[in-house]
């Protein structure tokens, strides 16, 4: 039953939501896994989150998956001077091991980064 609701949510947050192919089907279903690991469980009474850790969850992080955000360029990466400092990249979702956020760039690249500012419509 798990997997069918994974499965369901990833559909939705790669074709309803941000309008991508199957082939970012990886990261949709790892941040489905992310999102319910956070929501109210009725069998347990509680979220999977709060059983593990003792303390409820912050959301304040979660975003919208496949929105833009404008990253933040490191200044080691952003070569000669005057180059831009941020860049438009795809949401994919949060890392796994470390408190960054997954973004997708125009060649496919994964780039993480604790510093965005994201283009969602409220």
């Amino acid at each position: 039953r798990r997997n069918g609701v994974l499965q369901t949510m990833m559909r939705c947050l790669l074709h309803d939501d941000a309008n991508l192919g199957m082939s970012y089907w990886g990261e949709a279903i790892t941040y489905a896994n992310h999102i319910i690991n956070r929501t109210w469980s009725s069998v347990i009474d509680q979220t999977p989150y709060f059983m593990l850790y003792g303390h409820k969850p912050d959301i304040s992080h979660l975003r919208i998956f496949g929105s833009h955000a404008m990253v933040n360029i490191p200044k080691a990466q952003r070569g000669q001077k005057g180059a831009s400092i941020a860049k438009r990249l795809r949401f994919m979702g949060i890392d796994t091991t470390s408190k960054c956020s997954r973004f997708i760039d125009s060649s496919n690249r994964i780039v993480l980064s604790r510093s965005a500012v994201f283009e969602e419509d409220a």
